[in-house]
């Protein structure tokens, strides 16, 4: 999968977790999620105006983006960001990205730390078809965005960082506990195992 595509199935899978956003607020959130992938704001923001209502037409938004005087957003009084077109988009860019896992190219550069866990975060959303709510769907998706968020973190972890999400993991145990094992594993092994390079 290339590079551009993977930030925008990351731009697209985070703005269909923002249903009633459709504003600038959740675009700065966007921008941040998108520093802790290596995704930096111009690039981001250049994705946006591509894909806005005025050009591919994924989004329901239209941008103005100017880097002097900033970034206008006309939202057209939409309710969620994604066409359905949008929607079908990145429906392919999710298999294109299921694919990827599957082949694993061991030659292509990782982009960011969080590459390396991509697989395992698509394994988890695919749970999503036995969630029974379409809002418990769209938890799932910020559940993965953030888990992203924190593996891609260099950071040390803080205690109760998904602490939002309990409910929901406590509802849908059953179904997250296989998938979301190897990203346990990797964050305890950071929060249990300090590492200290001493020279």
């Amino acid at each position: 999968m290339e590079f551009e595509d993977r930030m925008r199935e990351f731009i697209l899978s985070f703005l269909e977790t923002q249903p009633n956003q459709v504003n600038l607020k959740t675009v700065q959130k966007l921008i941040d999620y998108g520093k802790n992938n290596n995704y930096r704001a111009p690039r981001i923001l250049n994705e946006l105006a591509k894909l806005d209502q005025k050009h591919e037409q994924v989004l329901t938004a239209t941008f103005d983006i100017d880097f002097v005087d900033g970034v206008k957003l006309f939202d057209n009084h939409a309710t969620k960001w994604l066409t359905p077109k949008g929607e079908a988009y990145l429906q392919e860019l999710k298999q294109q990205q299921s694919k990827n896992d599957a082949i694993n190219f061991p030659h292509e550069e990782a982009v960011s730390e969080a590459t390396q866990f991509d697989g395992y975060l698509s394994q988890l959303t695919s749970i999503s078809g036995s969630l029974k709510s379409h809002s418990e769907k769209v938890t799932l998706q910020e559940f993965a965005l953030e888990l992203r968020h924190l593996l891609a973190d260099t950071k040390k972890l803080d205690k109760g960082a998904l602490n939002k999400f309990k409910p929901f993991v406590d509802r849908n145990w059953n179904q997250l506990s296989m998938p979301m094992t190897p990203i346990l594993v990797e964050l305890s092994r950071r929060f249990l195992i300090e590492n200290s390079y001493d020279d």
